[in-house]
């Protein structure tokens, strides 16, 4: 077999193991906060998320020590272990502090996996023109998976019963395990990574491109965050949607990142740069989020519509930042790579401290203004120099 073709094959096991990765973490996202919500009160939920973030963020200050000293395999095995036992421990426990336990390493676990599942990738990347076709290709695939995951919203949830979702989801990550100890490069060239929180905050907004991609990616991931945490319990609790009809107002709303993600990364390498995408992404994000609170009724096609929306905008942001990111970075850069998924965990941080006091002063519907406001501060993180 030559090395073109063993790269092939290894590409293909990396989109394969995004994929994976993709249905693990979508078949529970949306209902994390609904399953906790059955051992704690609301203002407690966001607080176990913000923990969680913090020991995510701890996790990514760490990551590139753990892969200079074990290796980016065992890394990824210890951590995947780690999420399987915290996930079916999720499913099947009923005692309120094992929940919260397996709850915190859950979201601790999360950006290292993907930060490895980068590192593997970018190992396969080696002309920069081709990054948004094969990241493209990565984002549509794990995408297929955000898609179909609600459906197990529609058919395995039971009056609020969710213990077979969660065992999907570990199931999910099984062959996983497999896929990486088997085939995936074990990389330990890194560099280092000494930021605490402050100082990693301070780097977003220092200024260059690199630094205004990365709160860009921030402003995303904060938006997805106070929707994951909030939107499940909008629909639910304050509009009365049963969880059928939530599962396929979420099939309905994740359709975009299946449909132009790849679109967009193709134009992205051959016909307009990231900027312009970028623009066009957040300024729909926020006048789709805006609309939410503005509708009172509960009509399915109505909502559909607007969720759809706002996931148009999102597709094209999330796309174009990471085309553009890791046109960037290489391999090896692994703490730059930690501070750009560390955006993650650290929304999960902010989020639920703004939304706690709005939420309690006002609605989970009126949160949403809130939310349109945050989405259109990431224009002013549009990178100035453009890679066409």
């Amino acid at each position: 077999m030559s090395l073109k073709t063993d790269s092939k094959k290894r590409l293909r096991l990396v989109h394969l193991a995004g994929f994976l990765l993709a249905v693990h973490f979508a078949s529970v996202a949306y209902i994390n906060s609904s399953l906790l919500l059955q051992f704690v009160i609301d203002s407690t939920l966001n607080i176990l998320y913000v923990v969680g973030s913090i020991l995510s963020v701890c996790t990514l200050i760490f990551a590139p020590t753990l892969l200079r000293k074990y290796g980016s395999i065992w890394v990824f095995i210890a951590f995947l272990a780690l999420e399987i036992l915290a996930v079916f421990g999720m499913g099947l426990t009923n005692i309120a502090s094992l929940a919260i336990l397996f709850f915190l390493i859950h979201i601790a676990a999360d950006s290292i996996l993907y930060l490895c599942l980068d590192i593997n990738l970018e190992q396969e990347i080696k002309i920069e023109g081709e990054t948004g076709g094969k990241r493209g290709t990565l984002l549509a695939i794990s995408q297929i998976a955000w898609v179909l995951s609600p459906l197990a919203l529609i058919f395995l949830i039971n009056q609020n019963t969710f213990s077979k979702v969660y065992l999907l989801s570990g199931v999910a990550l099984i062959p996983l395990l497999f896929i990486v100890s088997i085939f995936f490069k074990n990389i330990q060239k890194t560099d280092k990574i000494t930021s605490s929180i402050s100082k990693t905050t301070q780097t977003l907004f220092r200024g260059g491109d690199k630094a205004r991609i990365i709160g860009a990616q921030l402003i995303l991931n904060f938006f997805y965050a106070w929707m994951v945490i909030n939107l499940p319990l909008l629909l639910s609790r304050e509009l009365g949607f049963g969880w059928d009809k939530i599962g396929l107002l979420f099939i309905i709303m994740l359709l975009p990142f299946l449909l132009f993600e790849l679109p967009a990364g193709l134009l992205a390498d051959k016909k307009i740069g990231e900027k312009e995408l970028l623009i066009i992404g957040f300024i729909t994000m926020a006048l789709a989020t805006f609309m939410i609170p503005l509708i009172s009724v509960k009509t399915f096609w109505i909502w559909a519509l607007i969720l759809f929306a706002s996931r148009v905008g999102a597709a094209l942001v999330e796309a174009s930042s990471e085309i553009y990111f890791f046109k960037h970075v290489k391999e090896e850069d692994t703490g730059l790579i930690s501070l750009f998924r560390m955006t993650r965990p650290l929304s999960y941080i902010i989020s639920p401290l703004f939304a706690l006091p709005v939420i309690y002063f006002f609605s989970y519907a009126t949160s949403f203004y809130f939310l349109a406001f945050f989405v259109v501060i990431g224009l002013f993180f549009i990178p100035k120099v453009d890679t066409k």
